[in-house]
């Protein structure tokens, strides 16, 4: 019989591209005090017991800071949820984690994404003529809907569509991670539905958006899905994390930077 372990998740980022606050906005949540309301680009970092490993979802154009605010000192995995800026233009700071481990990181992307990846920064790919450090990486490529298995957990991946691109979610056991998604298809809601206990998904903002759930949206996927305690994060300037919260259903929160809870995982 397997035995339950406990995976900690730690909120480096609850913001959306911009983060909060957006450079040179006068309203009143960027210029608020309010802890909540101070959001780096979103991502999460998962803690394995008995320091089996580091698992962060995106290298975000906070990473490095992310990173340091986390005290983290070792990283053995990157997923990726797609290659817009704000969750991918942190890759160069990967670079560090081999100065002190002489250990390449390992990056998970599907192959949708992996040429733009490339892309972006060929240096870290190919012989450029680049006489720095480049980042020093592993890549391997998922394919949808077929689970792998990552330092003992088996991680589930959807693909969503968002916008001109598509990003994927990941489900380790009964936690799911989502973000810049517009919705989930019904059978993805059907692969899902009564699996997830807690999930972090992303709401942008109260009112529709052409590419991104908002945050009614996303509380109806979390009824549709049967989550239990329900996570909001990639939140825009349009959200304050006081007055918006005191209007959500008990099972859902907002995100905010530095959270943290635990979850159960079989091993």
């Amino acid at each position: 019989m397997a035995t339950m372990q406990h995976l900690h998740v730690t909120i480096l980022g609850s913001g959306t591209s911009t983060g909060v606050p957006v450079i040179g906005c006068p309203c009143a949540i960027c210029a608020s005090t309010e802890a909540g309301n101070k959001r780096l680009r979103s991502s999460i970092l998962l803690t394995l017991p008995n320091d089996l490993g580091h698992i962060v979802v995106d290298t975000t154009t906070d990473f490095r800071t992310q990173m340091l605010r986390a005290k983290v000192k070792h990283l053995e995995v990157v997923l990726f949820t797609h290659t817009h800026a704000d969750h991918c233009h942190g890759f160069d700071d990967l670079r560090a984690f081999f100065f002190h481990s002489r250990r390449p990181v390992n990056c998970y992307l599907s192959p949708e994404h992996l040429q733009e990846l490339q892309e972006r920064f060929s240096y870290a790919f190919h012989n450029s003529g680049y006489h720095g450090t480049a980042p020093q990486t592993r890549i391997h490529t998922f394919t949808d809907e077929v689970p792998f298995p990552l330092l003992g957990l088996e991680v589930d991946p959807v693909r969503l569509p968002h916008g001109h691109t598509h990003t994927y979610a990941f489900r380790f056991g009964n936690f799911a991670y989502a973000t810049d998604f517009k919705c989930f298809p019904p059978e993805t809601i059907a692969r899902w539905r009564g699996k997830i206990h807690t999930m972090v998904a992303s709401g942008l903002h109260f009112r529709p958006h052409a590419t991104h759930s908002s945050i009614p949206e996303t509380i109806e996927l979390f009824k549709a899905l049967e989550v239990k305690r329900g996570i909001i994060t990639h939140l825009s300037h349009e959200v304050d994390y006081q007055r918006d919260q005191a209007q959500l259903p008990s099972y859902v929160e907002l995100a905010y930077d530095e959270m943290t809870f635990s979850v159960n995982f079989p091993h």
